[in-house]
């Protein structure tokens, strides 16, 4: 049984395993003839669905039947589906479809894969994370953890060229998403007396909607109004596949300009050949916001650890090819900018993580032909060899009622932040509203704030209610605590919310009879929400 770790990117996607070594390397698609594969799916009828660049080839022809960015749609709750032939898939299922294409290349070359690590945007909240390790498992694989994407290229540069100790800064601009970490690397004795290689993840930032799409959108704009120009017509006046001609060619034009100062883009106007000749000079000037964007996001990330010096940046993600963005990152930090395969690392990363929680090496069969030969040595090095420690993307809490002051109020109480060393864990005491209570319900929030207590997206009675939008609050569950006859309302409740890589455990223990409630929270779907007359916790025992 093989382990294996999977980026599941919004335009390509990459799985990479272990070699005989213990190093890590990627699995190529030998149909594309590529490392990675297209994250777009074409449903050609009910019987024969497509995944890779054969079906982003049909964008231009069929593109009403091809989905592609289905990353930025995973997990949220106003997700759009799609319909095809009477079937509706959701952006999990359209992600499965993705993940079962990756499992069947490593088939196809012999090997099997069960147990897989998948990688995350680093502020992916739970529903997100939830989504993607849903996608896994329709997909028929065992997913065993997930990991944020610049832990995981942090993981992969650790592993090549670790030297002293060093604080890297990540800058992962990928097709549609965009993270910055800062990450610290260090050498930590471990318990049987030698060294550990310690990641310790100090500070995250980024943007869901951020990515090389935003520049393919520019520059798809620029050539459309340049076509226009050219033949004296109106955006309007083109037809559906004349744009979709030029949509087709602008990836293409934008990998020439990262090695060119021109490229030369030919469409199809009304039967007319229309060339369209793009410098470098003029793509960068169109997208320079985008690039503004994200060293704004560097700064804000930077300000969270304000003092630490850092050592290396280092540039992942295909859209770190764009020598606009080596420049622009090059300039705030001038002489620490390394590059090293930015569209595998966090693949690699990811299997490198999976050896680490001992997972590629402790279930072997003489037919795992990738890792067969390892030696005993090896698989203890494999095991030992690194430690991760990472941080949590939200706030996390309870909704409970504060009875302080003239007025009672339904309040959040933030009692793990955003950026707490994950795994985290914490506990409080609440009690009930009120003497012989026969339950109450325990309602968990995530949020963006990292105040101690704001007010949530719900009353107690359930109903929506004004919030900052700011913080992003969302309901993920609830868990209803059941109370015997004659519980007094001084009756302690203590409440535990633990938050790792793939959910949130609540747990309530009633200290008076010992009687625990508790439940996992993967998405706000997991719990149907109880809309009786339930009365909340409250914080006071007075």
């Amino acid at each position: 049984m093989s382990t294996y770790g999977i980026d599941l990117g919004t335009t390509y996607s990459c799985i990479a395993r272990l070699d005989q070594n213990g190093n890590p390397e990627v699995i190529r698609n030998n149909e594309d003839n590529s490392n990675t594969l297209a994250s777009v799916v074409f449903f050609e009828n009910e019987n024969n669905v497509i995944v890779g660049q054969v079906a982003k080839d049909n964008i231009e022809t069929d593109g009403d039947r091809v989905v592609q960015f289905v990353k930025r749609w995973i997990g949220k709750s106003d997700a759009r589906t799609y319909t095809f032939d009477d079937k509706t898939y959701t952006p999990t299922e359209i992600s499965a479809l993705i993940l079962t294409r990756l499992k069947d290349i490593v088939e196809s070359q012999g090997d099997t894969i069960d147990n897989v690590v998948i990688t995350v945007p680093a502020y992916f909240g739970l529903e997100e994370r939830s989504a993607t390790k849903q996608a896994g498992e329709l997909a028929g694989l065992n997913v065993l953890n997930l990991i944020n994407e610049p832990t995981a290229a942090a993981l992969s540069y650790c592993a090549r060229q670790f030297q002293e100790d060093r604080t890297i800064l990540v800058y992962d601009l990928g097709g549609g998403t965009f993270d910055v970490s800062i990450i610290k690397m260090s050498m930590t004795p471990s318990d049987n007396g030698g060294d550990v290689q310690k990641i310790t993840v100090l500070a995250t930032g980024g943007e869901r909607e951020l990515g090389g799409k935003d520049w393919d959108d520019k520059l798809s704009d620029f050539i459309l109004h340049a076509c226009c120009d050219e033949n004296g017509l109106s955006p309007e006046d083109l037809d559906a596949e004349t744009r979709q001609d030029i949509r087709s060619k602008v990836e293409e034009a934008k990998r020439k300009l990262s090695q060119k100062e021109k490229a030369k883009v030919r469409i199809d106007v009304n039967g007319s050949r229309t060339e369209i000749v793009v410098t470098r000079n003029d793509f960068e000037k169109m997208t320079a916001d985008l690039v503004g964007t994200t060293m704004n996001h560097v700064e804000r990330t930077l300000q969270k650890v304000d003092g630490v010096e850092i050592d290396t940046v280092l540039l992942v993600g295909g859209s770190t090819y764009m020598p606009m963005i080596k420049n622009a990152v090059e300039a705030r930090f001038p002489g620490k900018v390394q590059q090293h395969d930015p569209d595998q690392a966090v693949a690699k990363g990811a299997a490198i993580y999976a050896s680490m929680l001992g997972l590629a090496v402790d279930n072997v069969s003489d037919e795992d032909s990738n890792v067969e030969n390892i030696s005993e040595d090896k698989r203890a090095e494999l095991a030992t060899k690194f430690a991760v420690e990472d941080q949590t993307p939200r706030s996390f809490g309870p909704g409970v009622v504060d009875t302080k002051g003239s007025k009672s109020k339904y309040i959040l109480e933030n009692f793990i932040k955003v950026g707490e060393k994950m795994p985290a864990i914490a506990t409080r005491t609440y009690y009930p509203i009120e003497d012989n209570q026969e339950r109450v319900r325990l309602r968990a929030f995530e949020n963006r704030s990292m105040e101690d207590a704001i007010i949530p997206c719900v009353n107690e009675e359930g109903e929506p209610q004004a919030t900052d939008p700011a913080h992003d609050v969302k309901l993920l569950g609830e868990l209803i605590v059941n109370l015997p006859p004659n519980t007094p309302k001084t009756t302690k409740i203590q409440v535990t919310f633990k938050v790792d890589a793939s959910g949130v455990h609540v747990e309530a223990i009633n200290t008076a009879t010992g009687d625990k409630f508790e439940t996992f929270l993967r998405t706000a779907s997991d719990i149907d929400i109880d809309k009786s007359a339930v009365h909340q916790l409250r914080i006071s025992s007075d």
